[in-house]
């Protein structure tokens, strides 16, 4: 049965499962926070130190409309929903169709007595390494052939993001240095020897970490500057200089808490 309320996981929707699923709510949840903050000389008041995005916590609550006394039936469809949840992967909801939640932990209920036909229950979803919805397509800007200059990419949502940044060698010659810049963070590469038509890419798995590759070959070992390409939602204009003529690509995944 389709239903109001649509929740997928790795592509999988969870009404598809039984007929008898019905979903109750879905809470998409909100991004948890920790401030650390020390108090100020005087009398009041308190001066914030940092500020760190730790986990989000989704939520889908579901009942099995099937009738008490087909206990054999209600534990197979409870078991085919716990089965679902377990796969993890990409969460999705048709109430925000363009976001989706990478999940790294599920928690799932306890059956407890099937025998109770009105009962729900609530799995829940936390996302660790990029504890936040993040748009499903990203947004996309590229320049002209150049051995320098400037893109401007959009970038949704309402928190910090980072880019991904492909820049491929047009030159037909070897470059070795390579440098890209987006809100005053900048990534520096040397000694790269990339060669003509080859490929360098600044991208972020589903664990959120950082990954410079040559083609298939990390080339970590030469950067140097900032952490990651951190950008805040708003357009942002994306510079890069190279040894010779290339083409520079950008993506933004908007991010929201």
């Amino acid at each position: 049965m389709i239903l109001t309320k649509r929740v997928a996981l790795g592509g999988r929707q969870l009404d598809e499962i039984d007929d008898a699923i019905v979903i109750r709510s879905i809470d998409p949840g909100t991004t948890k926070e920790s401030v650390s903050a020390v108090s100020r000389m005087g009398g009041s008041g308190q001066r914030v130190t940092g500020e760190h995005f730790d986990t989000l916590e989704a939520s889908v609550t579901f009942a099995i409309d099937a009738p008490k006394k087909m206990l054999s039936r209600r534990r197979e469809i409870f078991d085919q929903v716990i089965s679902w949840a377990l796969q993890k992967g990409w969460l999705t909801t048709n109430e925000m169709p363009d976001r989706r939640m990478y999940v790294d932990k599920v928690t799932v209920p306890n059956s407890g007595d099937l025998w109770n036909w009105t009962e729900e229950y609530t799995i829940t979803f936390r996302a660790y390494n990029v504890p936040f919805w993040q748009a499903e397509l990203p947004a996309t800007a590229s320049g002209n052939v150049a051995a320098s200059g400037t893109v401007t990419v959009p970038v949704a949502g309402n928190v910090q993001s980072v880019l991904d940044v492909t820049f491929q060698n047009r030159s037909g010659m070897t470059i070795n240095n390579f440098w890209v810049q987006a809100n005053g963070n900048r990534i520096t590469l040397a000694n790269l020897a990339l060669g003509g038509s080859e490929t360098l890419a600044i991208s972020h798995g589903t664990d959120g970490l950082l990954r410079i590759r040559k083609g298939s070959v990390s080339v970590y070992d030469k950067f140097t500057g900032a952490d990651d390409l951190f950008v805040n939602p708003g357009n942002v204009p994306v510079s890069f200089q190279a040894d010779r003529a290339g083409m520079l690509t950008v993506q933004s995944f908007g991010r929201w808490v």
